[in-house]
């Protein structure tokens, strides 16, 4: 079944509140609803596309969004954090996904910090955060939630270089699942999100953390050294020990992490 904004109103608990648009094709849900932030739309607008030409996560990676597979979704935030917590939205969300492909399939996934979800040790989602920042008071003027999610694998597969690392939620074609899923998302985002500085996700997020307590390698600075993650603090940021014994806390926007 294709997704609609009716399907997926049929499952959200506060359908009032959202301005939801579905559409076949765009090119990139964050940079339209980004354009749509500067023209002045107003906070819950939802675009969520059935596919896009230019898909992007983090570093301006290509996100592989092939039409009937996915969700590729954006949610236009305007919170009242500090700009520097901003990582307590893509980790609030990571928590969200997986709590929702929970619900609806009943499949157990797995959070690598910062803001991608695994199952089966293959990434089924991405999500990233951008914003315009307030210079005066250091918050946000708006925030762009994007999260893109394969919810099936495509029939023609992965192009080859993201095949050994990109997985699906499920293979089992349901008639209302990616509606129901979109919906589920958005259910349990807003649950945190109403109350974000409370950091009320950041249990759930620890155990569903796949580093913690493994050894990982850090990217960064042109340098890629091996260390050991021991936990993820109120910040969200990952403390881990390197092999000469020192330790540092990892904040997301400066580094990435490869599992060994």
């Amino acid at each position: 079944m294709n997704l609609t904004k009716e399907g997926i109103l049929n499952y959200l608990k506060n359908e009032e509140n959202f301005n939801i648009t579905v559409l076949s094709e765009t090119e990139s849900t964050n940079s339209l609803l980004k354009e749509l932030a500067k023209q002045g739309a107003r906070e819950d607008t939802v675009i969520i596309a059935d596919s896009q030409t230019g898909g992007r996560g983090r570093y301006d990676r290509k996100f592989h969004s092939p039409k009937g597979c996915g969700i590729y979704m954006s949610i236009l935030l305007k919170p009242t954090l500090p700009a520097t917590d901003s990582v307590l939205i893509t980790a609030a969300a990571a928590t969200a996904v997986s709590e929702a492909v929970f619900k609806t399939c009943g499949k157990t996934t797995q959070i690598k910090w910062v803001n991608d979800l695994l199952l089966d040790n293959k990434k089924i989602c991405g999500i990233l955060t951008e914003g315009s920042l307030n210079t005066e008071t250091g918050g946000f003027n708006w925030a762009v939630l994007g999260i893109g999610i394969n919810v099936y694998e495509p029939q023609e597969g992965y192009h080859s270089e993201i095949k050994s690392i990109a997985g699906a939620v499920t293979d089992k074609k349901e008639e209302s699942l990616r509606n129901r899923l979109a919906a589920e998302i958005i259910n349990c985002f807003y649950k945190y999100y109403k109350n974000l500085e409370s950091r009320e996700f950041l249990n759930d997020y620890r155990l569903k953390s796949c580093v913690l307590g493994k050894k990982i390698t850090v990217i960064k600075n042109n340098s890629s050294p091996e260390a050991l993650a021991l936990e993820i603090d109120n910040n969200c940021r990952l403390l881990v020990e390197y092999e000469n014994g020192e330790k540092e806390y990892l904040s997301s926007g400066e580094i990435s992490i490869k599992l060994q």
